[in-house]
């Protein structure tokens, strides 16, 4: 063994290496801990993303899409008169996702 730290790619030296392994060599990645390690991480995803909604931390409004109860309507009376598509029967032809209502 060299009286030097020998460096690996990432820059760090082999002692450090070896004292991770040591480490983490009793961590044995079983299904049940994959199961947990996943599930709490979807529930730490679920709370970011609950957070970050509700309290819009960043700034930001919700669209007047969801504000306006006039947009409903006008989207309701604009159902009723548009057909169905062949392929998307939930997104029939005259509604204009790019146009707003009268």
């Amino acid at each position: 063994r060299s009286p030097w730290p020998i460096p690996d790619s990432f820059g760090r030296t082999q002692e450090r290496v070896e004292m991770v392994h040591k480490v983490l060599a009793p961590i044995k990645p079983t299904g049940g801990a994959i199961g947990i390690a996943t599930i709490v991480g979807l529930a730490g995803a679920a709370a970011c993303t609950q957070f970050l909604t509700l309290n819009m931390p960043f700034g930001g409004a919700l669209p007047h899409t969801v504000t306006n109860p006039e947009w409903a309507k006008a989207t309701a009376e604009l159902r009723k008169t548009s057909w169905e598509r062949e392929g998307a029967p939930d997104r029939p032809v005259g509604l204009d996702p790019m146009k707003s209502p009268k």
